[in-house]
C-alpha cells in the first residue's frame, strides 16, 4: 500500500468513524510495519503528527490493541469509550457475531448499543465488587514493585536520601511485623 493509498483510507475511516475503525488500525499497523512512511523520507513519529494527525504513542496504543485484541475490539470502541482494562473484562463475550449477553449474542451495531453499554457497564461493575471484596497478592505486588521503584529514584537525589533512609527502616520494621503476624495463628488488622 503507497503512502498516499493510506492516507486517503484513513482519512475516508476517519470520515464514517470520527474515530479509529478495525480499519483504520489495520492501515497504522501495514504501515509501521512495512516502513511505509519512510518513502516520504518521515521518521513514523514525523508521519504520525503530520499525515495520520495522531501522536506516534496513540497510533502504537491502536496497533498494540489491534494486535492484542483483533477489530472486535475496535468495533466496539465505535459505539462507545471503552479502556482495555474494561475490554479484556468483556472480551470472551465478544464474538465476531457480536456480543454474547445472558446466552443471546447481540449485534455489535447502532442500535443495540444501549444493551451493550448495559452488559459492559454489568460486567464492570461485577468485576469492581469482586476487587473490593478480594484483594490479591498480585495488587499488593504492584503497589509494592511501584514503591520500591520510587524509593530507588528518590535515592538517587542527595536531598531526600535521609529522609527516605528513616522511611524504609520504617517499612522494614512494619513489614516484618506483619510477616511474624501472617506467619502466626493470629492476624491483627491494623
Amino acid at each position: 500500500m503507497t503512502p498516499g493509498t493510506w492516507l486517503g483510507r484513513h482519512r475516508a475511516f476517519g470520515l464514517m468513524a470520527n474515530q479509529c475503525s478495525p480499519g483504520d488500525a489495520e492501515c497504522l499497523k501495514i504501515m509501521r510495519e512495512h516502513e511505509e512512511y519512510k518513502k516520504l523520507g518521515l521518521t513514523w513519529e514525523e508521519f504520525c503528527i503530520g499525515h495520520a494527525g495522531v501522536s506516534r504513542v496513540y497510533a502504537d496504543r491502536l496497533i498494540h490493541y489491534l494486535e492484542e485484541f483483533g477489530t472486535n475490539y475496535f468495533r466496539l470502541a465505535e459505539l462507545m469509550q471503552i479502556s482495555a482494562e474494561t475490554y479484556r473484562l468483556v472480551a470472551d463475550s465478544v464474538v465476531d457475531a457480536g456480543m454474547e449477553v445472558d446466552g443471546e449474542t447481540i449485534p455489535i451495531n447502532r442500535a443495540n448499543r444501549r444493551k451493550i453499554l448495559a452488559a459492559v457497564r454489568a460486567k464492570r461493575t461485577n468485576a469492581e465488587s469482586k476487587r473490593v471484596r478480594q484483594p490479591k497478592v498480585s495488587w499488593a505486588r504492584k503497589r509494592l514493585d511501584s514503591f520500591f521503584s520510587e524509593a530507588r529514584a528518590i535515592a538517587g537525589t542527595s536531598v531526600q536520601r535521609a529522609e527516605l533512609i528513616v522511611l524504609l527502616d520504617q517499612a522494614l520494621e512494619q513489614l516484618t511485623h506483619l510477616a511474624e503476624e501472617v506467619r502466626g495463628t493470629t492476624f491483627i488488622v491494623r
